[in-house]
């Protein structure tokens, strides 16, 4: 019988941290001695090891066995095609064993696991057994929750959200949901508000509509930012955008602010100078209505209209009157 090579994948993985054999037997608590055995294949070390030196590595205990834990592209699209085939048609509780299988083959491969459960998850509903649907969701939720690298924790969260919500268990879905910012999440948690019929659920939704509203139209400056440099039409395009959006979200009227001084700064540059100043006197009549309070934005106003392409407009009284109201209040 061919003996396991884990005394060869020991010794290239000692060599590949740089460390000697006296090294690594201090950290294991054994001799220099066995060490030496190992990696000669005289005798393997004690199976209570396995998992100490696994963690020291950090790999997985298959890899000392010399098990590969990946599969080849070809390999997997082609297995996860027919775990495909068979939920969607209806075969799901052959599906699930198939994933199963795989997960069995492939242990510490979480990639596979929740890529198989995600590309599966739709067809559940093609199972008219209740009992069935209700049973392979808890299987995969038991699948879910043993996936532990951390490059598919946002996934499984997001996934394991769902099957709970599938089986009515909104409290789990919502303690699923730990990326706060994450806008997925977000939708999820605010559609598990509404069906507990929270009393203060249009107010967290206006909340959210608010702060994704305004990230929006900051990035939205951003773009602002890069196209102003190329293409002038397009950058207003973006302006004007934006004004529809504080209006139809119902954000704060002080965002108008700096939409108006970038749309007169870009009709500047592009020597319009009534569209401009139409945005001047639209800027001072808003303030007039509702007048800005925070110096350190009025100090932001102060310099946006201090640039050279407000020169062309820079002796308009309308223009001397937005610097009057504007060094008012500093």
């Amino acid at each position: 019988m061919e003996r396991l090579p884990v005394g060869k994948i020991i010794q290239g993985l000692r060599k590949a941290k740089g460390i000697t054999q006296e090294e690594l037997a201090e950290v294991l608590g054994v001799s220099s001695a066995a060490i030496s055995k190992w990696e000669h294949g005289q005798m393997y070390p004690d199976i209570t090891l396995f998992p100490v030196i696994a963690r020291y590595f950090n790999i997985s205990i298959d890899c000392l066995f010399g098990f590969s834990n990946d599969l080849s592209e070809e390999e997997y699209l082609k297995n996860r095609q027919e775990c495909i085939k068979l939920f969607a048609s209806g075969k799901c509780l052959n599906g699930i064993e198939r994933i199963k299988r795989l997960v069995y083959l492939y242990p510490t491969n979480d990639r596979i696991k929740i890529d198989l459960l995600k590309n599966v998850l739709p067809y559940l509903v093609l199972e008219k057994d209740s009992e069935i649907r209700e049973n392979l969701i808890r299987q995969m939720i038991l699948i879910c929750q043993r996936c532990i690298d951390d490059s598919v924790q946002s996934q499984k969260h997001f996934l394991l959200a769902h099957l709970f919500i599938m089986i009515k268990k909104y409290e789990d879905a919502s303690a699923c949901l730990v990326d706060e910012n994450e806008f997925m999440a977000i939708d999820m948690k605010n559609s598990l508000i509404l069906r507990e019929n929270n009393a203060n659920a249009i107010d967290i939704i206006d909340s959210t509509i608010n702060m994704l509203g305004i990230q929006l139209i900051y990035e939205l400056r951003n773009k602002v930012s890069y196209w102003i440099k190329n293409d002038l039409t397009y950058t207003k395009d973006i302006l004007e955008k934006q004004c529809t959006l504080i209006t139809v979200l119902g954000l704060s009227r002080n965002l108008y602010f700096m939409v108006y001084m970038n749309m007169a700064y870009v009709y500047c540059l592009s020597s319009q100078k009534n569209a401009a100043l139409e945005l001047i006197q639209k800027f001072i009549t808003m303030y007039k209505e509702n007048p800005i309070k925070d110096s350190m934005l009025i100090n932001v106003f102060v310099s946006g209209f201090s640039s050279q392409p407000f020169d062309i407009i820079r002796k308009t009284s309308a223009f001397i009157e937005l610097n009057q109201i504007l060094e008012e209040y500093l």
